[in-house]
C-alpha cells in the first residue's frame, strides 16, 4: 500500500508501491502513477517520498521522484546498494530498480539509527524502527485531531495477526529480534499518542479503508 499526505505543507508520499520488474502483475488501478494522476497530482508535485524500505513491493517509481526529497532509513539505504555493487542482492530487492534510482540521481536524505525519531512536518513524524523486517524500516506517525493519529508501519508488522501476543515474524525477515522490539516499540507509541496502527499485508484492514477510487478524497 502507498499513502499520500496532502499537508499544508507539501505532499508526502509513504511508499511508492510494487516493482513491474517482476513477473508479479499488477492491474492499472494497482499502477501508482496512474493513482496519483486520478487524483490530479504527478510525482513532480510530491515534496516528500518516505520509503518504509527498499523492498520490490514498497520502493518502486522512485526514479520518477526526481523532484522530491526521498527519505529512507540508512543502514537500509547503505546495505541494499553495497550489496548491489557486489552482485550480492537477495531477490527482495530488484537490481534494475537499483540502477534506475543511481541513474535518476535522487535526492536522498539518510536517517540514521541514532535518529529514532524526527519531526518531517507539523504532525508527520519519522519514526525509525531500526533492524527487523529488512535492514533498516521507517514508520511515520500523522497526528490528525479530525479523524484520529495513524501510525503507518509499513512491513514492520505485516498483520495484526503477527503483532501477537505472541509476536509472530513473517517469513520473509532480516533481524527476529529487531522485529520483536520494532513490534514493541510500535505498541508502545500506538498507545503514547493515541494512535491506530496501519499494517502493511493486513487484507482485512485494508478491505475497510476508505480508497480514494471509490469517491473519497480528503
Amino acid at each position: 500500500m502507498s499513502f499520500l499526505l496532502d499537508h499544508p505543507d507539501g505532499l508526502v508520499l509513504f511508499d511508492s508501491g510494487i516493482s513491474t520488474n517482476t513477473s508479479i502483475a499488477i492491474s492499472k488501478e494497482q499502477n501508482l502513477l496512474d493513482s496519483l494522476a486520478k487524483i490530479g497530482f504527478s510525482p513532480n508535485d510530491i515534496k516528500y517520498v518516505v520509503c518504509s524500505h527498499l523492498h520490490i513491493d514498497h520502493a518502486r517509481y522512485l526514479k520518477h521522484f526526481k523532484k522530491s526529497e526521498i527519505i529512507v532509513e540508512e543502514a537500509e539505504y547503505k546495505n541494499v546498494i553495497q550489496l548491489y555493487e557486489e552482485n550480492k542482492l537477495p531477490a527482495v530487492y530488484i537490481k534494475k530498480d537499483v540502477e534506475e534510482w543511481l541513474e535518476a540521481d535522487l535526492n536522498w536524505r539518510l536517517i540514521s539509527s541514532n535518529n529514532e525519531v524526527s519531526e518531517l512536518l507539523k504532525g508527520v513524524t519519522i519514526i525509525n524502527l531500526g533492524s527487523g523486517h529488512s535492514y533498516g524500516m521507517l514508520s511515520l506517525l500523522i497526528e490528525q485531531e479530525a479523524s484520529g493519529n495513524k501510525l503507518l508501519v509499513s512491513d514492520a508488522i505485516y498483520c495484526q495477526e503477527n503483532m501477537g501476543p505472541p509476536v509472530k515474524p513473517p517469513g520473509i525477515i532480516h533481524d527476529v529480534d529487531g522485529y520483536k522490539k520494532s513490534v514493541v516499540n510500535i505498541l508502545e507509541l500506538a498507545k503514547k499518542h493515541n494512535a491506530q496502527i496501519w499494517f502493511g499485508h493486513d487484507v482485512e484492514q485494508f478491505n475497510d479503508l476508505m480508497k480514494f477510487e471509490e469517491g473519497y478524497y480528503d
